[in-house]
């Protein structure tokens, strides 16, 4: 079996999991799988992504079977903090508000939080430019956290899910700017130039890390030593390496 069908059969596998019970020989890990190039549907219908080959070597690290729960976003912690999965992998970063709820793993990725604007004469270049501009952000995000706390005189407009994508909302003039994950926001910039552009100052530095029931602190102990291992052999570095990050 070639690794596309593989990765077909297991995503069905997958996602039709959460009906069945919970076994000891299993990581259930939730994710939402709206993230690429992190983690998301590929057009066949198999679950990919940088975080998904990481959580199948981390679960192999550790002896266990991988079984996804797809989620939405807002509802991964939840999720965690209720013992309905293990785990949630999904560019979480650590804030002391999550953590009074879930343990984090060690960090597995550092990124930043960004601002994307428009690309044009008159368009904001700096931090300092968005006050009393319209700037948007995911509610209950990191971004949103960064938003209320570095740029407290723009306007926030924050939605758990927004009516149309952030691209179309800053072409339209709808915001002035958004807050993102800062590849999200690399990747938008490079593919319109000259519509979109980054500020090159970020609002914030992000680690994600995998989001652990509280209730199995064995479990941190094997995932932490699981990472830290693959990030000393240098297998995370290649990782992101073969995911353009």
């Amino acid at each position: 079996m070639d690794r596309r069908h593989a990765l077909a059969l297991f995503a069905l596998t997958a996602l039709v999991a959460c009906a069945t019970p919970r076994r000891d020989d299993t990581l259930v890990v939730a994710c939402d799988f709206d993230n690429p190039p992190f983690a998301f549907v590929a057009a066949d219908g198999s679950l990919v992504g940088r975080d998904v080959e990481m959580m199948e070597r981390v679960a192999q690290e550790i002896g266990l079977a991988l079984e996804w729960r797809k989620l939405p976003f807002d509802e991964l912690l939840d999720a965690v903090a209720g013992d309905e999965v293990d785990a949630a992998c999904a560019t979480l970063g650590i804030t002391e508000e999550r953590e009074r709820v879930v343990a984090f793993s060690a960090p597995y990725y550092e990124t930043r939080i960004a601002c994307l604007v428009r690309n044009g004469e008159g368009e904001p270049t700096t931090l300092a430019d968005l006050d009393g501009l319209k700037v948007a952000a995911g509610r209950g995000t990191t971004s949103e956290a960064a938003l209320t706390s570095v740029l407290p005189r723009a306007i926030a407009v924050v939605a758990a899910k927004a009516p149309k994508p952030t691209r179309e909302r800053l072409r339209l003039k709808e915001i002035d700017a958004a807050v993102m994950d800062g590849p999200d926001a690399d990747d938008l910039a490079a593919a319109h130039p000259d519509v979109f552009r980054v500020i090159d100052k970020p609002l914030a530095v992000e680690r994600y890390a995998i989001a652990l029931t509280r209730k199995n602190g064995a479990l941190k102990e094997k995932v932490d030593a699981a990472l830290e291992r693959l990030r000393t052999t240098g297998w995370l570095d290649a990782l992101d390496g073969r995911w353009g990050l």
